[in-house]
């Protein structure tokens, strides 16, 4: 998905309602360095969290083992929302919060912003609308899982990490190849030979974790690339 900058300002007003709004609710600050836990699968999903600094992966581990990164959380933005749709009453977390950096977040408790958002409908709708938002990015990766190769997926998680990015006034996308792979579904050894590929067909410029993608060329990649199903 190439968002244009009508659609962005669309989707950046829920995120910085609903940011601004549970900062003040009872919440607690924590720190978290690169690599550690945030919270595991099975942990009890009670709370919330929303990112003050840094980036935290959220992802999904298969019963053989095989882990896939659903999405990468910057500043500003809220992980764990899915404690929301059960109430936060003995729920359990299907997925894992990993900080990718030195992290720190805000951490909420579910029954607070439930009691909250009876007081303050408003609250509940521009979560809601956050909440649906989330759930399009769901569809749309769906999607390109089903339909896309695998150069077409590294192109369009580069533009989408790349916008995220920028938004938390990051000038360029620090992930590592294996952590490429598993955000698109693929082995480190292909996203290798594709980022190779990439830099010399100048999309992106890299070095040791940091991308720059070029983002012209990589809109103009998938124009001229269509669906052709997944490899």
């Amino acid at each position: 998905m190439i968002a244009n900058a009508t659609s962005l300002k669309i989707e950046e007003q829920p995120r910085v309602l609903i940011f601004s709004n549970l900062l003040n609710l009872p919440h607690i600050e924590r720190t978290y360095w690169r690599g550690m836990t945030i919270y595991g699968l099975e942990d009890q999903a009670t709370q919330i969290y929303l990112v003050l600094k840094g980036r935290v992966k959220i992802s999904r581990t298969s019963s053989a083992g095989q882990q896939k990164i659903i999405s990468i959380r910057y500043r500003d933005d809220i992980f764990g929302e899915l404690a929301l749709a059960g109430g936060g009453i003995e729920e359990r977390r299907s997925d894992e919060a990993v900080a990718l950096d030195t992290t720190r977040v805000a951490v909420l408790r579910v029954a607070d912003f439930l009691q909250a958002a009876r007081r303050d409908p408003g609250m509940m709708q521009t979560a809601m609308q956050y909440l649906t938002g989330r759930l399009a990015e769901t569809h749309r990766q769906i999607e390109s899982l089903v339909f896309d190769n695998n150069h077409r997926r590294l192109a369009r998680a580069l533009l989408d990490l790349s916008n995220d990015a920028e938004r938390a006034d990051e000038s360029s996308v620090r992930l590592t190849h294996e952590e490429l792979a598993e955000l698109i579904g693929s082995t480190r050894e292909v996203v290798t030979g594709m980022m190779i590929e990439f830099r010399q067909q100048g999309l992106i410029d890299y070095k040791r974790g940091d991308i720059r993608p070029n983002l012209p060329l990589l809109a103009q990649f998938l124009r001229e690339n269509p669906m052709n199903g997944a490899e």
